[in-house]
């Protein structure tokens, strides 16, 4: 068991370096650190309070609903990252690139992605032809993280998972 962990963290630190160096250039540069901030709190916070101020029903109702998917799958981020502590990859490899703004806690798994991918699932339910761009648009921040020092591809992979299915659940719970 402990060869097929090891086996996971080799390819994991191996994939963390190809996003984070070998993709480099002035472009993915600049871009990166903008894409980053879709994921962020201010961000999903921001879009949250503007659907819920719309006065159309369904409007607000999607604010309510983004609310408590992107509150929920925050929480269960936050208890991970309590109790399963991991290393941010700049603090524990050697020649990371980072982006400018750093943050210390655990890096598992990364909320950026949760955050981003609640917000695509919940949007693609609401405009479902416009799903390829909103699901687009939350790999690219996933990505982001990697590029920028932040995170490893498995931070970003779990937080995906648990920000869709963190939407999907309380969709079938129909709590909304």
């Amino acid at each position: 068991m402990q060869k097929v962990a090891n086996w996971i963290q080799l390819g994991d630190i191996s994939a963390f370096f190809f996003f984070n160096r070998s993709l480099r250039n002035p472009i993915t540069d600049r871009l990166m650190p903008l894409l980053t901030k879709f994921g962020g709190s201010v961000w999903s916070i921001t879009i949250t309070i503007v659907l819920l101020l719309i006065k159309k029903a369904l409007w607000h109702n999607v604010g309510i609903y983004l609310g408590l998917c992107l509150f929920v799958s925050n929480l269960i981020v936050h208890l991970f990252k309590k109790f399963l502590p991991r290393p941010r990859p700049y603090l524990a490899l050697n020649n990371v690139t980072t982006g400018s703004k750093l943050y210390k806690d655990a890096s598992f798994p990364s909320g950026h992605s949760t955050a981003s991918f609640c917000m695509a699932t919940v949007f693609s339910k609401v405009i479902p032809h416009l799903s390829i761009l909103f699901f687009l648009l939350a790999f690219l921040v996933a990505v982001s993280r990697v590029y920028l020092g932040m995170h490893y591809p498995s931070d970003v992979t779990i937080g995906a998972i648990l920000g869709v299915v963190t939407v999907l659940v309380i969709g079938y719970c129909n709590v909304i």
